[in-house]
This record gives structure tokens, sequence and C-alpha cells, in this order.
């Protein structure tokens, strides 16, 4: 009797910890499109697949490449998605049985040589995934290293958040969330549409240019790794891999000109090294001849967001180069 009591008490108490992380978990964390656009490419099969970093979602528009290119496309691009997340959300895609015929891979540099930040989407990239061997692997390379809250107790980040709890519920039990509809996600200034394309709508967010040097000691090496993991997995898959890096407003540029020069040597080297198409926008012919998609004016912002139309207009000129 003493032996079972010895076993039983923690077995109850590891269960009450799982039931309540459980009920916190759905009660506080809410529905994201991270959730729709893993679940495109897990159940659905295109022959590009976009993604990247938010310039990717909001500067590629699938449905003009795909006017272009006459092949489907989907957007699994998204802001705070680093080397690492594109990696998984690829060898996702193919071990559900849905590999792309192409990628197409936005390089921002930023995302290179600034850290990952421990948040609520870094834990979300990861929790939205189905479970599979590749989320097992996804789970040891990125969650591992980080605080064991992120996925023990992802909830944690929405703590302060109790006040929603009523509407998250609302959205639960909707067919919008059984469904995986996306039109709970527009808002004023964004509208998330069925191919993955986030479209901004006009109106200038409020930022400013922050310089970023481009050096060695500051490279990330999980960003280059990762990356590299990425382009021998196209290698060994048969998937071809396309490499941009998307136009950024004029005034951007030039007070971040040696950084973005130093970045694109270093695709342009990886590209060589591993047998990739790198079109850099913001550089060489490929810059001079878009010049005028570089107006600050058809930007949101300075990191280089575009509007809706001018994503329309970048779209069907890279769309001519694929």
């Amino acid at each position: 009797m003493r032996t079972f009591k010895r076993v039983a008490i923690p077995i109850l108490f590891l269960a009450i910890l799982v039931g309540v992380n459980t009920v916190c978990s759905y009660l506080l964390i809410p529905y994201t499109f991270t959730r729709y656009k893993l679940h495109t490419i897990e159940t659905e099969t295109f022959d590009d697949l976009i993604l990247g970093s938010s310039h990717g979602a909001t500067n590629i528009d699938p449905a003009y490449v795909s006017h272009v290119t006459k092949r489907s496309a989907f957007n699994a691009a998204q802001g705070e998605e680093f080397p690492v997340d594109s990696y998984f959300f690829l060898k996702d895609a193919v071990t559900a049985g849905h590999a792309p015929g192409r990628v197409i891979y936005e390089f921002d540099p930023n995302y290179w040589i600034t850290a990952q930040e421990v948040d609520s989407t870094f834990s979300g990239l990861f929790g939205e995934m189905r479970m599979s061997g590749t989320k097992i692997q996804y789970f040891f390379a990125k969650m591992w290293k980080a605080d064991f809250r992120t996925f023990c107790g992802p909830w944690y980040f929405y703590r302060e958040q109790w006040s929603l709890i009523p509407e998250n519920l609302e959205v639960k039990r909707s067919d919008v969330y059984r469904n995986y509809g996306i039109e709970i996600f527009d808002t004023d200034t964004q509208t998330l549409e069925q191919d993955g394309f986030m479209a901004i709508h006009p109106g200038k967010w409020n930022d400013q240019i922050v310089p970023r040097e481009w050096s060695e000691a500051m490279l990330q090496k999980d960003a280059r790794k990762f990356f590299v993991m990425l382009a021998e997995y196209c290698g060994r898959m048969k998937i071809d891999l396309v490499v941009v890096t998307t136009p950024i407003p004029d005034e951007t540029l030039r007070a971040c000109a040696d950084s973005y020069a130093a970045a694109s040597e270093e695709m342009q080297s990886l590209a060589e090294q591993y047998g990739f198409r790198y079109l850099d926008f913001t550089s060489g012919q490929l810059l001079s001849e878009n010049e005028d998609l570089t107006d600050p004016d058809l930007f949101a912002d300075w990191d280089g967001h575009m509007y809706e139309e001018t994503a329309e207009r970048f779209s069907q000129v890279l769309a001519e180069l694929l």
C-alpha cells in the first residue's frame, strides 16, 4: 500500500499539472494565423512555397506570382520566422506528403544578425505544428535551448490577458476556428489572404531607420547553419531553391548600404556553393532596373514592408525572373 501511494501521488500530481496547463493554454492562447499557415502546408501541395520573414509575408503575393508562372503558390512566411523555423516548416510539409516543387526563400539580412526573441510567436511557431518526428527534431533544435515555460506552459506569455478568455472561447467554439478560417485576421491595417499573403493597407507605421551592422561577430550562427540545412535539404529532395531579398526604401538602403552589401556578398557566396539562384533587389542590376519600387511612399514603414499595391507590382517583376 505504501509503495502504491509513493507511485500514485507523483502521477496524480503530474496529471493535475498537465490538466491545468492544458486548460490554461486553451483559455489564454488565441487563434493565430500561424495555425492556419501550418495546417495549409501540412494538408495541401503547392508548386511554389514561399518561406521567410515578414518581408516575405507582405511583399510577395502568390496570386500575382501564379498569374505569371502558371504554378500554384502559398505564402508561409511571417514575422519572426527565422531560418530554423523556415527549415522545419519545409520539412514538415515534405514529411506530411506535400513537398513543393520550388521554395522561394525571402532573405532579410536583419534576421541573420538579430537574436530570436523568446516570446509568444517563438513558442507559437513550434506549438502549432502537427505532432511528428519533424516536430521532435524542431523541439531539440530550438525549444530545448529556451526557457522551459516556452514549451511546458506557452500560455505563460498571455498570463496578463485573462480578460480575453471569453473572446478566445467564442472563437475556438466557432466554425471559423474549426475550419481554419481567416476572416478573423482582417484589421484596419492588414488582411490575410487565402494564399497566405498579408496585404498591408495604406497608412504609415510609426517607426524609424535602424542601421544594423553585418559582421562576423554579429552574425547569428544558427541563422547560417539552418539556412544551409534548408539549402541542402532542397538539394536532397530535388526541390528548386530561389532566394530573394525584396526592395526596401531608398533612404533605408543608403543608411544601411554597407550591411546590405556585405549580406548580399554572403548570400551570393552561399548560392555559388550550394547551387541556388539569388535575386537581390537591393544591389546591382536588379536594383537599378527597379528603382521605382524603392520610393518610401510605397512602403508602410522604413524597414521595407510594402503596401498591397506595391507588393502586387513587385510580385509580377519577381515572377518574370523565376
